[in-house]
């Protein structure tokens, strides 16, 4: 794609952000859950996810030198990072 700002400010490029928080937050949820019913929590490995998660969630930030879409990339990041911990609570009163 030659025109990275025109794809990030998209509908479409929103509507697969909110597919990678979502399935982040999925994936999240199984860690969390096998680090409770295994009874062991690898903390590097935990890190190490989360980590790779925060890679892949900040790299449409790396294809802009554009400000302004830079600056809604940070409001769209708060927002995911909002709906991943949302999700992550409802799963957990869920759960009980």
């Amino acid at each position: 794609m030659s025109d990275w700002n025109q794809f990030l400010r998209s509908d479409d490029f929103r509507a697969y952000r909110k597919k990678q928080a979502e399935m982040a937050a999925l994936h999240l949820k199984k860690i969390a859950y096998q680090c409770v019913t295994n009874g062991k929590v690898d903390l590097g490995s935990l890190h190490g996810k989360l980590e790779m998660i925060n890679l892949f969630l900040r790299l449409p930030d790396t294809l802009t030198q554009d400000e302004k879409t830079k600056e809604l990339l940070t409001v769209q990041m708060d927002e995911d990072v909002s709906n991943i911990t949302q999700f992550l609570i409802r799963q957990s009163l869920l759960a009980e």
